[in-house]
């Protein structure tokens, strides 16, 4: 009924758990997304639930604090790494509740979530690793996911595309469309810089570099139809107003339609 002792297997704990059941057994039935690091923030474990939500299996070892691809705060701004709430939890060793972030895959999808860090200790209380549970959140109050995508590397989109601007406004808007621009350009050969040292499957290397060029490509597409939109209108405008000083010049006021 019981194998003889030297029949038996001894498996070897994942590392900083200090003897306790691996990271698979405590997690096996968790279907929300959870990962675990060590005492120094380095993933050591996450379930195929949270590969799901990330986009993509990040390394183990290699990867420090999450293993989503970018993290925002909720209004839009880019969140490092190691000012998200896992990183307080590793650092300060303690449970951070009630944080809010938005994570972006490779290719640039956007998810709003709320994570749950937690110390993990020893026998004798010492923190030897953390745990950190992501639920997705959905709020209507919110905006939709992908508008942070856009926003952190597009800028917003500008609200004045309409009659009245000045030409210093449009040029204005026009240059910071370029600049947007080099931004991605920028933003894209540091995410596959990210990539040169990858040493876990090729072809999942290759899906996301495949992933981070549709999502370079998307958004330089609207921010050139963006860049276009603003020329067409700033020569519009610089016409209206060669016509009126043409009009100015001869001395002849623009016609009165009020009566026709």
């Amino acid at each position: 009924m019981f194998p003889d002792d030297d029949e038996s297997e001894s498996v070897e704990p994942s590392r900083g758990w200090n003897d306790e059941p691996s990271c698979d057994e405590v997690f096996k039935d968790f279907v929300a997304p959870v990962y675990t690091t060590d005492a120094d923030g380095w993933l050591t474990y996450y379930n195929d639930a949270a590969a799901d939500l990330w986009g993509y299996h990040p390394e183990l070892g290699k990867a420090r604090w999450c293993g989503c691809w970018r993290m925002f705060t909720v209004d839009g701004q880019v969140l490092p790494f190691d000012q998200c709430a896992m990183a307080v939890t590793v650092r300060e060793d303690r449970p951070v509740r009630g944080a809010e972030a938005v994570l972006e895959r490779p290719d640039g999808t956007c998810i709003p979530f709320m994570p749950y860090p937690t110390p993990l200790r020893d026998a004798s209380g010492a923190q030897v690793a953390a745990s950190n549970l992501l639920l997705r959140v959905r709020r209507i109050n919110w905006a939709e996911p992908a508008d942070f995508a856009t926003r952190a590397w597009a800028g917003t989109r500008p609200a004045a595309l309409r009659a009245g601007l000045e030409l210093d406004d449009l040029t204005g808007l026009l240059q910071a469309t370029l600049a947007r621009l080099a931004d991605v350009e920028c933003g894209f050969q540091i995410d596959c810089e990210r990539l040169e040292g990858w040493s876990g499957s090729a072809g999942e290397k290759d899906r996301i570099l495949r992933q981070l060029e549709q999502k370079r490509q998307r958004l330089r597409a609207a921010l050139n139809a963006r860049a276009e939109r603003l020329t067409r209108q700033g020569r519009r405008l610089i016409g209206r107003q060669s016509a009126e000083l043409l009009r100015q010049a001869a001395g002849v006021s623009a016609p009165d339609r009020r009566y026709k």
